[in-house]
């Protein structure tokens, strides 16, 4: 992270500052192509904020995804952050120095950078806790149902974050939230597809129950076709039930980007693109979900970074054009 995207997110005070350094920091080391690459399409004064919002989530789905510990030590481990992050709020956003050898270094440098981050987008405690919470059923929730239950499930995961990010960007349509939802709720869906074969091995079945059922599927037959690394005819047509799902996702997410402001359009805007171009992909290749694909699906591909770079000199130009809401300082 740069001193002036610092400064132009009005981040002044030192401990602040080191408190997003530090998010910006755990993103980088994930190697991620996908965060350096979507970054670069918001205003500097906004990168900070994305950062702190990703390296909050983030942190929250490794400590319950930890595999070194087991899951009674993950969930304490994981209800002390929150508990920390609610009660603490005053510390948590403070100008505090951390202690090196406190051993809760990035916890408390993550809950800060993403407590200034509510406060100055307007992102509610209720919003967190429904994020919190639903994240946590990760612990034990392996299948779901119904559709319905799944969706719920999004909606904590996916809709609630996506909305964060549509605040960030800021809406200028009643309904943008409702879009940003639905872009986040299709790439969900894809991750879904994608990562079959990982979750199984983890003793997860992310698609509904119900809709396996519908194609004559159940949980040991997924299973062996997962095992097998098999694309079987019922998995193929359940694959593309799905698949159907998502295309009507990102019809919904459509116009987004035209409904935020414009120096921060391209970001929404990239995001559909390149997950169209994803599912257009696991079509073309016949729904085969076992097929060899580029690590970081989504912002990953290298021939992705073309369309990103024209997509850079778009936000460029529009920043110049629109201009930039200038931030107070803290």
């Amino acid at each position: 992270m740069h001193a002036h995207e610092l400064m132009a997110a009005g981040v002044r005070d030192r401990h602040l500052a080191e408190a997003y350094r530090h998010c910006g920091e755990l993103l980088a080391r994930k190697n991620s192509a996908a965060y350096p690459i979507a970054r670069i399409l918001l205003p500097p004064g906004k990168r900070p904020y994305y950062d702190a919002m990703l390296a909050f989530c983030g942190y929250a789905d490794n400590l319950l995804d930890d595999p070194e510990k087991s899951i009674a030590e993950r969930e304490e481990a994981y209800d002390r952050f929150v508990a920390y992050f609610f009660r603490t709020e005053d510390e948590s956003s403070s100008g505090r120095p951390v202690a090196e050898s406190s051993g809760r270094r990035q916890e408390v440098l993550t809950s800060r950078a993403f407590r200034h981050f509510t406060r100055t987008w307007g992102v509610t405690d209720e919003s967190v806790r429904d994020f919190l919470l639903t994240i946590r059923g990760d612990l034990s929730v392996t299948s779901f149902p119904t559709y319905g239950d799944l969706h719920r499930y999004m909606q904590g995961v996916s809709g609630v974050p996506g909305r964060w990010v549509n605040m960030l960007l800021e809406p200028r349509h009643e309904g943008a939230a409702g879009m940003a939802t639905a872009l986040g709720y299709g790439i969900y869906l894809l991750d879904f597809l994608a990562d079959l074969r990982e979750d199984f091995d983890l003793g997860r079945v992310y698609l509904p129950l119900e809709d396996l059922r519908r194609f004559g599927l159940d949980r040991a037959s997924l299973g062996q076709a997962v095992r097998q690394g098999t694309m079987t005819e019922p998995l193929r047509e359940l694959v593309r039930f799905e698949a159907e799902r998502v295309s009507r996702y990102f019809d919904e997410a459509d116009e987004w980007w035209h409904h935020v402001h414009p120096s921060s359009r391209e970001l929404p805007r990239q995001y559909l693109a390149l997950g169209r171009q994803t599912l257009r992909q696991l079509i073309r290749g016949d729904c085969d979900v076992f097929r060899a694909r580029p690590p970081g699906w989504i912002l990953g591909a290298t021939r992705a970074f073309g369309t990103t770079g024209l997509s850079y000199l778009r936000a460029r130009r529009d920043r110049r054009r629109y201009g930039v809401r200038p931030l107070p300082a803290t």
